[in-house]
């Protein structure tokens, strides 16, 4: 693509999404180097927060990220609050399976209502000592290569995995805006069996076979 027809890209909006108090909110703030805080209260609806960021180019661009509530009653209001965000990281807490087994629902949540977002998989408090975890990190890459998701380990509180995490979606992502991925894929398949680079994923378009068909 010319670099007439390229966008000029200032700012990118990366949505979190995941049960409550997978530490969707901590996430944010330990990329935004705001002290940690065990207590901090679940976030209801959404909100917004924005920052700088260097991406691998050198450009740098503002960050604007959507922390959304994980409550039940509350993910309507989430999903519509996040529909123009261009990238998701989705959570899930290695003590809570319950929130591990959530994030097939999630996928369908977002394939039902992005068209094509950028995705990665976080799994988050792995600074807790192991013997509490209820998924463990082989079961947690098994289920990451099977739906063909970029996953990494997080922890808010120690910020291991954070900066990689969203470097790697941020970048995907403003690689996307800029053209260089076109192709709608499913959730699960990986853009690499397509020709791409993988990372991106949406609803399928399907072909007209009509035409064809009166051609008979």
């Amino acid at each position: 693509m010319s670099d007439e027809k390229k966008i000029n890209l200032k700012a990118l909006k990366i949505g979190l999404l995941g049960d409550t108090t997978v530490g969707k909110t901590a996430i944010c703030n330990s990329l935004l180097n705001i002290e940690f805080n065990q207590d901090m209260l679940s976030t209801i609806g959404s909100d917004k927060l924005e920052t700088k960021f260097s991406l691998e180019n050198g450009k740098e661009i503002k960050l604007i990220l959507w922390d959304t509530a994980g409550q039940e009653r509350f993910r309507a209001i989430a999903l519509k609050a996040i529909k123009a965000v261009q990238g998701i990281v989705v959570v899930f807490d290695y003590t809570k399976r319950s929130s591990f087994e959530s994030i097939d629902n999630w996928l369908e949540a977002i394939k039902e209502n992005f068209q094509n977002p950028c995705l990665v998989l976080f799994g988050n408090k792995a600074d807790i000592e192991k013997d509490q975890w209820q998924v463990s990190t082989e079961e947690a890459k098994k289920y990451a290569e099977k739906m063909k998701l970029t996953f990494f380990e997080t922890s808010a509180k120690t910020k291991k995995g954070i900066q990689e995490g969203f470097s790697y979606i941020v970048n995907e992502t403003y690689n996307k805006v800029q053209g260089k991925k076109q192709e709608n894929i499913e959730i699960g398949k990986n853009e690499k069996d397509e020709g791409g680079s993988g990372g991106c994923f949406g609803k399928k378009k399907k072909k007209n076979n009509d035409t064809k068909k009166k051609a008979k």
